[in-house]
């Protein structure tokens, strides 16, 4: 075992630990003594000082003993009471010292310096309260029986019963008396007592009257007077007594012990410091002898290092070096040896045979690094063309839509021109059919747009500040119509306490809404469409989780049909894209655009029963807005709401003040003799209106306000109600702004009432102006043209850039420019910036292009136009934007 070089180093390195652990430790043990003895030494010195503080203080005691003793001040009082408490702590101090044992013999003196300091600060009480009693006894005692015996006096003489002369001897003999007492206080003198006595004799020897009475009572008053003072000399020669003996041997005797205990702590601290010097020194010997030892050790390890390896180490090493070379060696130096040297000699042969397979595999490795390099050279050439794809099918795309845009602006402008004729039922069907087959396909291209958009990660979700009222408008106006051509039942249901105003993409969550609407029309052939919005703000009122859910009853999707909707080009199944259209992109882009707006877009579905969508976008909002509900008036205390099934929402019933015990069925409401002036009544379908008609008119002639909710209907329906009904209607599906019109209109007895929020569309503006309108594909020229002659306007046409330029340079009396983009000779980008250039910046140029892109209209925006028409242009939007610019003046 002990050939083992490793068992040999280790066996000598672990005694070189060993001896520089005891030799770590004796160390620390001389370290430690002398931070002992240093330690000691400094508290020793303190101690001493705090001896020497004593001494000073006690000192300090006897002066404030004496100052009170002559003056009795309040403060030597107050003083002698500091000192003390600093005196107590400071024996107290040093009792700890004795209690570690670093003060032999002391805790004895400490003791009695204790009990003299006690005994000392008793006495001074005694003092303080012998001085109390002597001033009291002063001013109550003698001073007050001196001036009772004056006033006796005055009050004989008074009466006639003392001589004005023996009177006077009388006060004097008191005066002389006082003034002996006075003095005596002052300075406690023998001759001033004698003086006092003579006095109050002198004052009994006189015979003042010859009353007996009065007599006694002046004897009565001298004799205390001669008490109280006599009190008063033994309460003064007591506080002598204690202040002049006792109390100054109960000091010395402290500041005896105050010195004995000062020797006591140097004399110890000697003998300490002595025995700690002794044991420093023997601890350093013993320190020497280890390390002596440890070099020796650490020496014939060295030794043995150098001989027993590290020289046949190095012999090894020059071995290996030539076979790394591919010098074959036949002889290995220490191949005979039985420890790791001799295993390493022996290694040394193998890697020579190691070294000849290991070139071997280095040239296959070349080779295959080779292979690798044309592999990853490959793999480049395919990324690039992937992109130079991606790039190409954008662009594609981008091509496609305006190739498409271009001639759908013709046929949709073409058939909107057309509506506007008079024609048969039959023509103007197969127009209206032509003009819903124009706009599907717009919304196919759409699709393909935003769906490329997304892929290539170009679409952009914006922060706008908009009205949650507009969404709902929209989002109604769409579904509802699509609905009514089926007859589908379409319920809109809001959380009242939404706040109305909040920020995010308003385009792309009307887009999420829509599209899910619009399948669930598509897929519902019978039944009931219900959204729900609803949604929970965040504590500080800034946040809002929007929440749109949208239930059908259409025929639903099995659990393999869920997983794969919202993938695109794919519908539920192949069935379902032939029989319902589509190009399965909706749901794709409505999960794509939900993800960007870091929401989330969960479904539901049973076979043959319908489906739920629900969507939860995170958006932002203006703190402190009341709900969009919030604001609507309640109706009056004790309105009923006449229902078999309720037509409202409940949150809806509550916010009006429609509680469950103002609810009647239709035929309690009938059977009641007396009902309220102000009524709402559910109607679920037309043959139930008309059967109640004239039950409601009578209602409405006794002068009650009765409002009607309507179940969804189509447009012939709705024209029927509106003819047989004079009162306020709501018909679902309804926005929480119709509903508060609604309400009002109730409230107001008036079934014309607007309300400030719900005006309807301004009257047609009048237009007028002469137009150049530059575009190069002559059927665009008919549309655009015949839209501008029904509003009224005149116009020139250019057939290019440069024929605008040219035509606005000429006669420049144009008020407004339609302009092309994509034209020959020279695009509308260009003719716009010369037009600026040029010095035409008033005039207002309206881009017309079939590219929808959002770059697009950034571009129109850059090359200085003023504004931007996606093709195919339709006549409602042409007259919008052509109001902004185009107002007729009054003359």
């Amino acid at each position: 075992m002990l050939s083992s070089i490793r068992i040999q180093l280790i066996t000598v390195f672990l005694a070189l630990i060993t001896l520089i652990l005891v030799q770590g430790f004796i160390a620390r043990k001389n370290q430690e003594v002398l931070n002992e003895g240093i330690s000691f030494a400094s508290k020793a010195v303190n101690d001493v000082g705090i001896v020497k503080e004593l001494e000073r203080d006690v000192v300090d005691l006897q002066r404030n003993v004496l100052i009170f003793k002559e003056n009795a001040s309040k403060s030597a009082i107050t003083r002698f009471s500091r000192l003390m408490v600093t005196i107590n702590a400071k024996l107290d101090k040093l009792a700890q010292v004795d209690e570690t044992g670093e003060l032999q013999d002391g805790n004895y003196i400490l003791t009695r310096m204790k009990e003299h300091l006690n005994a000392y600060q008793q006495n001074f009480t005694q003092v303080v309260d012998a001085r109390s009693e002597r001033d009291n006894l002063v001013a109550r005692g003698t001073l007050s029986d001196i001036t009772a015996l004056e006033a006796t006096l005055n009050d004989a003489q008074t009466q006639g019963k003392v001589s004005p002369a023996m009177v006077e001897e009388a006060k004097i003999t008191l005066v002389r008396a006082e003034n002996a007492m006075l003095k005596y206080i002052m300075k406690p003198d023998m001759q001033y007592i004698k003086s006092f006595n003579e006095a109050a004799d002198s004052l009994k020897e006189l015979n003042l009257s010859s009353e007996q009475k009065l007599t006694q009572r002046i004897e009565r008053l001298t004799d205390r007077i001669k008490n109280d003072f006599f009190k008063l000399t033994q309460i003064t020669q007591g506080n002598l007594f204690l202040v002049n003996v006792v109390m100054a041997g109960s000091a010395n005797e402290f500041l005896y012990l105050s010195g004995e205990l000062a020797k006591k702590v140097s004399t110890d601290s000697e003998v300490i410091t002595k025995r700690t010097y002794q044991t420093a020194e023997q601890t350093q010997r013993n320190g020497e002898l280890f390390s002596f030892i440890a070099i020796l050790l650490a020496f014939a390890a060295a030794l043995f290092s150098t001989f027993r390896i590290l020289e046949p180490i190095r012999s090894i090493t020059e071995v290996f070096n030539k076979l790394s070379k591919g010098i074959q060696i036949s002889n290995i130096p220490g191949s005979r040896r039985k420890d790791e040297i001799g295993k390493l000699a022996k290694a040394a042969l193998v890697f020579s045979d190691k070294n000849r397979q290991t070139e071997k595999l280095l040239d296959e490795s070349r080779s295959m690094n080779s292979q690798l390099e044309g592999l990853n050279k490959a793999l480049t050439e395919s990324k690039i063309k992937a992109e130079k794809a991606t790039a190409s099918k954008s662009i594609f795309l981008a091509n496609m839509s305006h190739e498409i845009r271009t001639p759908m602006n013709g046929i949709i402008g073409l058939i909107e021109l057309a509506q506007q004729q008079e024609l048969s039922p039959t023509v103007r069907g197969y127009l209206d059919k032509a003009a819903y087959s124009g706009q599907i396909l717009i919304s196919v291209i759409n699709d393909i747009l935003d769906f490329s958009k997304i892929e290539a990660g170009k679409l952009k979700i914006e922060e706008v500040s908009f009205s949650l009222h507009s969404l709902f408008d929209n989002l109604i106006a769409v579904i509802a119509l699509r609905a009514k051509e089926k007859n589908l039942s379409v319920h809109f249901n809001v959380n009242p306490m939404l706040p109305p105003q909040v920020i995010g993409d308003p385009l792309r969550i009307a887009q999420i809404i829509m599209n899910i609407g619009n399948n669930a029309v598509k897929f519902t052939e019978q039944g009931r469409i219900e959204i729900a919005f609803d949604g929970t703000l965040n504590e500080k009122g800034n946040r809002l989780n929007l929440t749109m859910r949208i239930t059908d009853s259409g025929i639903g999707m099995s659990k393999a049909q869920l997983d794969k909707i919202f993938k695109p080009f794919t519908q539920a199944d192949g069935s379902t894209n032939r029989k319902y259209g589509g190009t399965g992109l909706g749901l794709a882009i409505v999960s794509q655009l939900t993800e960007l707006m870091n929401g989330r877009i969960d479904a539901s579905s049973t076979m043959g029963k319908g489906s739920t969508f629900e969507v939860n976008l995170p958006l932002r909002a203006f703190k402190n807005q009341p709900g969009v509900l919030e604001q609507t008036p309640q109706l009056p205390v004790g309105s009923v709401y006449v229902t078999d099934a309720p037509l409202l929402p409940t949150s809806y019933c509550t916010q009006i003040q429609l509680s469950s015990e103002n609810v009647l069925t239709l035929e309690e409401a009938q059977n009641t003799p007396s009902l309220p002036d102000y009524i709402i009544v559910d109607i679920h379908e037309f043959g139930a209106f008309r059967q109640n008609i004239s039950w409601l008119n009578s209602l409405l002639d006794t002068g009650k306000s009765v409002g009607l909710v309507m179940e969804s209907a189509g447009s012939a329906l709705q024209a029927k109600y509106d003819t047989l009904w004079k009162g306020p209607l709501i018909m679902h599906p309804f926005t929480p702004a119709q509903f508060e019109r609604f309400v009002n209109q109730v409230i107001s007895k008036d079934s014309n009432y607007e309300g400030q929020h719900f005006n309807e569309e301004a009257e047609e503006t009048p237009l007028e102006g002469h137009i150049l309108l530059v575009e190069d594909n002559n059927i665009n020229q008919l549309v655009t043209g015949e839209m501008l002659t029904n509003l009224g306007l005149t116009f020139d046409i250019a057939e290019d850039g440069k024929q605008a330029v040219q035509k606005l340079e000429n006669a420049p009396q144009y008020d407004l420019v339609l302009m092309d983009v994509q034209m020959p000779v020279m695009d509308g980008y260009e003719a716009t910036r010369q037009l600026r250039e040029r010095g035409f910046t008033d005039v207002p140029i309206i881009g017309l292009s079939a590219n929808a892109m959002k770059e697009d209209r950034q571009s129109a925006m850059d090359a200085g136009m003023n504004d931007y028409l996606t093709k195919p242009i339709k006549q409602k939007s042409l007259i919008g934007m052509l109001r902004r610019y185009l107002v007729k003046t009054e003359r």
